[in-house]
């Protein structure tokens, strides 16, 4: 009996920790999103509620533990008579500050005259009846603003209820300090002067806590997460789960969570072995139930999915080979015409699993690309719908590798070689701005290398599948406000408007340049969230010293012009670039240099073909 009396307590313990670490993850991984919005709102301290929505949109649905992203203003008592004098102000809404009635009603009322009020601006969700609210309405709120100022690093509150909420809904938030000019005074009185916002990220508890215990076996009843900040009552203290105490032979774990500056402890118990002997059973036949179904429904997605392959293999003139590539618009297969001795490179996206978003969005793709001539981008030659309601075009096979791969197994690239593979992208890019086409997505995976017609190192750009037109019928149809494009090489605007234009695809060239003249991205984060502050914020290491080491300072400056955070501070257009980069003082990369490194490669790629053969005695 004591040997499972030590079982039961060690699986307590555990289940417990593991529990623990969930919490504290779900708690803690959407400071990220806070983070992004801090970025945000000291990059661009006078972004509006559209533009808001659209940044945190994302963040939100990256972090379901979210309940809400806000962003606060620090306002005299004059500044708030003139905010509240604009009509609409500089955030695109009439402003007026406003706080609850005293009375049960609900119902808000003009703010009181303050020396200062902290007022919500900019918010997602949207709630109209909270747009304006003064958090400075009671003592309680007042000193958590106070603590947060003075701490100057993000701060989570104790359990409150939101002024929407009913009597038994309560939530935590955690208070990230904005400082005018965006600059940390250091020292506290210096800190609450210089205050001038709050970014705010909320957690609802129920939600958060319930989805963070579903699969742990642990009940709310057996539990409680409790504030350890002195000076709470015992309700104020506990943030979820049961107020009754543990009995006496319960086994009983605790653990400790830090959370932004605060305390919380995690309380579990259960009753000692022989009470719940029937359960383990139960359990077990429920988890082989589970794993049958698991399997049948397995076995049923892998039957469907090898017909629709199947069925894929005409397409149209074209018989299909091997899958090359593909994404969320589609996958895109190796395949060659039928009558005709040319390959192609086939792109298509199911009529049946596709939103009518990317059905339009894939029409585009084939349409504005079947636009373009220059020799440095794909061509499109076909376009059509088989039988079963698929769209497809057909395109140029090209025969080479991605940037990606080129950096990835031959490392940093010499500084000609590398403004030789510029100039043709910009040449391509020049072109479609020309058209009035923003790529929106130039990236090392979108830009090939290859030899064509006998010429080493022709430069393909691919893949226009977030192009966004600016002219014609099409201008502005650029689908929902959502992030477009690929987070570790997108300009900063491009993270608060999908609306972004020619000198977005500037900022994310000037990415890949230092990219292949460094061997690593301009910056790593382990998020969306955290990259969009470091696209906003920062500028990336130095490249002197760095790769191959023969970067001069005039091609380092040009790469840091076209990463300049404003786009005015960028060049005005890829001619203008492409301009730059010829005039640079560097040797020609030559069709020698080019030949050499491609003799290279076929060689490698002989030796690896000739090790899968099999050998004979």
């Amino acid at each position: 009996m004591r040997r499972a009396h030590e079982q039961a307590r060690d699986e307590l313990a555990q289940r417990s920790l593991a529990t623990a670490t969930h919490i504290q993850t779900s708690f803690r991984a959407p400071l990220e999103a806070l983070y992004g919005i801090h970025a945000l709102a000291s990059t661009w301290p006078d972004v509006d509620q559209k533009h808001f929505e659209v940044f945190a949109s994302k963040l939100i649905e990256r972090y379901p533990s979210l309940a809400a992203l806000e962003l606060f203003d620090v306002l005299t008592e004059s500044e708030r008579l003139e905010q509240e004098r604009r009509a609409p102000d500089a955030l695109g809404r009439v402003l007026t500050v406003r706080e609850p009635a005293l009375d049960s009603s609900s119902h808000m009322v003009p703010a009181k005259a303050r020396p200062r009020h902290v007022v919500l601006t900019r918010l997602l969700p949207y709630h109209a009846e909270l747009y304006g609210l003064d958090i400075l309405f009671e003592p309680w709120r007042r000193q958590q603003v106070r603590s947060a100022a003075l701490a100057g690093a993000p701060t989570v509150t104790a359990k409150f209820r939101l002024v929407e909420d009913p009597a038994d809904v309560f939530s935590v938030a955690v208070y990230d300090p904005l400082y005018v000019d965006g600059v940390d005074p250091i020292e506290p009185a210096a800190r609450e002067q210089r205050l001038r916002g709050f970014a705010i990220a909320l957690y609802r508890l129920a939600p958060l806590m319930s989805a963070a215990l579903a699969g742990t076996a642990l009940e709310r009843s057996s539990l409680s997460l409790v504030d350890r900040e002195p000076g709470l009552t015992p309700e104020n203290a506990l943030l979820f789960g049961s107020s009754q105490r543990p009995g006496a032979d319960d086994l009983v774990f605790t653990q400790d969570i830090h959370f932004a500056g605060r305390r919380w402890t995690l309380s579990t118990w259960r009753r000692p072995p022989g009470f719940r002997a029937g359960l383990a059973s139960s359990l077990v036949g429920l988890v082989g139930s589970i794993l049958f179904a698991t399997l049948v429904a397995l076995s049923t997605s892998l039957r469907k999915s090898r017909q629709r392959f199947q069925a894929l293999q005409e397409l149209g003139p074209y018989t299909l080979g091997r899958e090359i590539g593909g994404g969320g618009m589609g996958r895109v297969f190796e395949a060659h015409h039928n009558l005709l001795r040319r390959r192609a490179a086939i792109k298509v996206i199911a009529h049946e699993s596709a939103t009518e978003e990317q059905l339009r969005r894939f029409d585009l793709e084939a349409k504005t690309t079947s636009e373009l001539c220059h020799p440095n981008t794909v061509v499109v030659f076909d376009y059509g719908r088989t039988r079963r309601g698929d769209f497809y075009y057909a395109m140029e096979y090209v025969k080479g590798i991605t940037w990606e791969r080129l950096v990835e197994q031959y490392g940093a690239q010499p500084a000609a070689r590398v403004r030789h593979l510029l100039v043709q992208a910009c040449g391509s890019l020049a072109e479609a701005h020309g058209l009035g086409l923003v790529h929106r997505d130039v990236k090392p995976g979108n830009l090939m290398l290859g030899v064509s017609g006998g010429i080493f190192d022709f430069v393909k750009v691919l893949d226009f599948g977030l192009v966004r037109v600016t002219r014609g019928v099409e201008a502005g149809k650029s689908g929902p406000g959502v992030l477009l494009g690929t987070p570790r090489y997108m300009a900063p605007e491009s993270f608060a408007s999908s609306h972004s234009g020619p000198r977005a695809d500037i900022y994310s060239l000037g990415c890949v340049a230092y990219f292949l003249l460094s061997g690593r991205e301009p910056f790593f984060a382990k998020t969306d969230a955290g990259l969009a502050m470091l696209h906003l914020t920062q500028m990336p290491a130095p490249l002197a010293g760095g790769g191959k080491g023969d970067v001069t300072p005039a091609f380092e400056k040009l790469v840091m012009r076209c990463l300049a955070k404003s786009p005015e501070d960028r060049f005005a257009s890829a001619g203008q670039l492409l301009r730059a980069l010829n005039e640079l003082d560097l040797p020609p990369w030559s069709q020698a240099d080019a030949a050499m490194f491609w003799a290279e490669v076929a060689a490698a790629q002989d030796a690896a073909e000739a090790a899968t053969l099999p050998s004979h005695p």
